[in-house]
């Protein structure tokens, strides 16, 4: 349905790879050599919330730049540096099924 580039903000770094939206999930696919661990997918039923989150400040995580912020069902979040912040916000807010 939609894809971006995309970093996963993990601790002090982001992640480099690609965010995509299909009709049942949200999946975060790494690419590079600093992936372990960082893929992400989950049923947008689980999803509970889409937002922005501010940046760190950090140069490796993404910096000042606001992330996407996906939030679940048992409140977690998990943290996306996303180029096109507004619009992957609108599409997934919009492909949600509650």
């Amino acid at each position: 349905m939609a894809r971006w580039k995309a970093a996963r903000s993990m601790d002090r770094v982001a992640v480099p790879g690609e965010l995509q939206l299909t009709k049942t999930h949200v999946v975060f696919e790494p690419k590079g050599r600093r992936a372990l661990g960082a893929r992400f997918s989950v049923a947008k039923t689980f999803i509970a919330g889409v937002g922005t989150a501010p940046g760190t400040g950090k140069l490796f995580s993404g910096g000042k730049q606001d992330r996407l912020c996906i939030t679940l069902g048992d409140g977690s979040e998990w943290l996306f540096v996303v180029p096109e912040l507004s619009v992957a916000i609108e599409r997934i807010r919009g492909a949600l099924v509650h």
